[in-house]
C-alpha cells in the first residue's frame, strides 16, 4: 500500500467523490441517450424501470424458484402493459397534434363502417 494512500479520508479512499462526478459525453458533444434518468415521471421513464424490476424479479424466480419473486414479476409486468399502452395513446396524441390535416389517414381505427 503506497504512503499516498494513508493520508487520505475514508471517503477518497473508497472513490465516492468519483461517483458523484457527472460522467457524460465530453463538452461541445451532444447528449445521445435513450433515456435520460434525470426526466423524472415520464411514461417512458417509468415503463424503462418497471421493464428493469420485472427483470430483477424474473431472475430471482428463475435461479431461486421463489414463489413470491415469481408474484412480483406478474405484477411489474402487469404495470409494463398498462404503462405501454398510455405511451401508446401518448404518441397517437402527438402525431394527431403535430398534422392536424392528416389527421383522419392515420391508421384507421376511427373509421365508421
Amino acid at each position: 500500500m503506497p504512503d499516498d494512500d494513508l493520508n487520505l479520508n475514508p471517503t477518497e479512499r473508497r472513490g465516492e467523490d468519483r461517483r458523484k462526478q457527472d460522467i457524460g459525453p465530453p463538452p461541445g458533444m451532444p447528449d445521445r441517450r435513450v433515456f435520460d434518468r434525470r426526466v423524472q415521471g415520464s411514461t417512458t421513464g417509468q415503463l424503462l424501470i418497471e421493464v428493469g424490476r420485472f427483470a430483477a424479479e424474473n431472475m430471482v424466480f428463475r435461479q431461486k424458484g421463489n414463489k413470491a419473486a415469481a408474484r412480483r414479476a406478474r405484477k411489474h409486468l402487469s404495470q409494463v402493459m398498462k404503462l405501454a399502452k398510455l405511451r401508446r395513446a401518448e404518441i397517437s396524441a402527438e402525431i394527431k397534434s403535430q398534422s392536424p390535416g392528416d389527421a383522419s389517414t392515420d391508421d384507421g381505427d376511427d373509421s365508421d363502417d
